[in-house]
C-alpha cells in the first residue's frame, strides 16, 4: 500500500513542479499601445510604444520607466512583429496592450484580415480598446511618443470617459469579434484625431462599419449619443444641447435620465420599422428659465420632441446610405421573419428597410440655472 502511494506521488510530482508556458517579464517587451497602417507595395506598418521598466541594482532596487517608439514593416501582421523583434531586445508582445488602433486606409479593407493574427495570440488582452485614426495610426502614436503623458493609459482613459458619457459605443477586441461574424448587425469605432491648434489627440466621433470594413462615414458626438439612446445603451450620463426652433440663440442642455423604447416591424412593399423612443430628461442649462410653469415645460417637451425626431430621422438616413445596421434590424428579421431575410440578405439588405423614428421627450426633475 505504501509503495503504491509513493508511486502515485512520484508520477504526479513532475506535473506540479513548474509552469510549462511561463513567460517572464524580463524576457518580454511590454506594448501598451499599437497601431497598424498600410505601407507601400501592399505592405503593412506596425507602430508601437514599448515600455521598459529598469531596476537599478546600484540604487537599492530603484525603478525607472522609459518608453520607446518602434516600427516594423512587412507583408503580414506577423512579419511586422518579427521585424520589430529584430530591432529590440526581448519579445514583442501585445499581451498588455490597452489600445489597438487602425489607420483609416487599413480600416477601409476587411479588418479581420489583420485582427486574425491578433486573435491567434493566446496572451492578447481581449479587453483592449479598439479605435480608428482619422488619418494614420503612425501619426497619432508618433505624436504621443513625444508627449509626457502616459501613452496607452491616456488613450484608454479618454475612450472610457467617452463611453461613460454615452458618446462612444463600448468596443473591445472581445466584443468586436461578435460583430465581425454577424450578418445582421454592425458597429461603430471611436475616431481619434490630432488637433493641430492645441496639438492634442482627441476623440472626434465614431466611424461607421459595415461587413468588416469602414464605410468612410463618421458620426459626430451628438449623433452617436442619439444612436446609443436608440440602441438602449445609455451610460452614466447622456447630455445633449439643442437650439430651439424659432427662438434666436436659445439653446437648452439636458441630461437623459431614463430611456424606454418600443419597436414594431411590419411587412408592406418594403419592411417598415416603427421605433418609439421616450426620454425622461433633466434640464441642466436653459437661459429663459420659467420652468416652474407647466405651460413652459409643455412647450419645451414639444420643441425637443420635434427636434430629436427630426435628428433621429436624419441619422437613420445616414445609416441606410452607408448600409450600416447598428440597431440589428437584420437580426430581428432572422429571428422573426426568416423567409423574408432569406430573400433580402446580402450586401445591401438595408435598402429594403424603412425606419420611422418618433422621439417623445418628457422633462422630469429640473435644475434651473439662474
Amino acid at each position: 500500500m505504501k509503495k503504491t502511494k509513493l508511486l502515485i506521488i512520484l508520477l504526479i510530482l513532475p506535473l506540479i513542479t513548474s509552469c510549462w508556458d511561463e513567460r517572464l517579464l524580463k524576457d518580454t517587451r511590454i506594448v501598451y499601445l499599437a497601431g497598424f497602417d498600410t505601407a507601400e507595395n501592399n505592405n503593412y506598418l506596425t507602430t508601437t510604444i514599448i515600455r521598459d521598466i529598469i531596476i537599478s541594482e546600484s540604487n537599492r532596487g530603484h525603478t525607472s520607466v522609459s518608453d520607446e517608439l518602434v516600427m516594423g514593416k512587412g507583408s503580414t501582421m506577423s512579419e511586422t512583429g518579427l521585424k520589430i523583434n529584430r530591432s529590440v531586445t526581448g519579445d514583442f508582445d501585445l499581451a498588455k496592450a490597452r489600445v489597438i488602433m487602425f489607420g483609416k486606409e487599413v480600416a477601409e479593407r476587411d479588418i479581420y484580415r489583420l485582427l486574425d493574427g491578433i486573435y491567434r495570440n493566446p496572451r492578447v488582452n481581449l479587453h483592449s480598446k479598439f479605435a480608428l485614426a482619422d488619418n494614420t495610426a503612425n501619426e497619432i502614436i508618433t505624436h504621443l511618443a513625444n508627449d509626457e503623458m502616459q501613452k496607452g493609459e491616456f488613450l484608454y482613459e479618454m475612450i472610457a470617459s467617452g463611453e461613460e458619457n454615452t458618446e462612444i459605443q463600448e468596443i473591445t477586441l472581445r466584443s468586436i469579434r461578435t460583430y465581425l461574424f454577424d450578418d445582421g448587425k454592425d458597429f461603430t469605432v471611436p475616431v481619434l484625431s490630432l488637433d493641430e491648434e492645441d496639438s492634442k489627440v482627441k476623440v472626434t466621433g465614431a466611424a461607421l462599419f459595415h461587413d468588416r470594413s469602414f464605410t468612410g462615414e463618421t458620426l459626430n458626438p451628438d449623433e452617436i449619443t442619439m444612436l446609443l439612446l436608440l440602441m438602449g445603451r445609455r451610460s452614466e450620463q447622456a447630455i445633449l444641447t439643442k437650439k430651439l426652433d424659432g427662438e434666436d440663440n436659445v439653446q437648452v442642455s439636458f441630461n437623459v435620465r431614463n430611456v424606454s423604447k418600443k419597436k414594431n416591424l411590419e411587412i408592406k412593399e418594403k419592411i417598415h420599422v416603427d421605433i418609439e423612443l421616450e426620454l425622461v430628461v433633466e434640464v441642466v442649462d436653459y437661459p429663459p428659465d420659467h420652468l416652474e410653469k407647466q405651460e413652459a415645460i409643455d412647450h419645451l417637451n414639444k420643441q425637443l420632441s420635434e427636434i430629436l425626431t427630426e435628428r433621429a430621422d436624419a441619422l437613420f438616413k445616414k445609416l441606410q446610405t452607408n448600409q450600416s445596421d447598428l440597431l440589428g434590424l437584420g437580426r430581428d428579421l432572422m429571428a422573426y421573419h426568416p423567409d423574408i431575410w432569406k430573400e433580402i440578405k446580402g450586401e445591401n439588405y438595408y435598402e429594403e428597410i424603412v425606419v420611422n423614428p418618433k422621439v417623445k421627450v418628457k422633462v422630469g426633475k429640473i435644475n434651473v440655472v439662474n
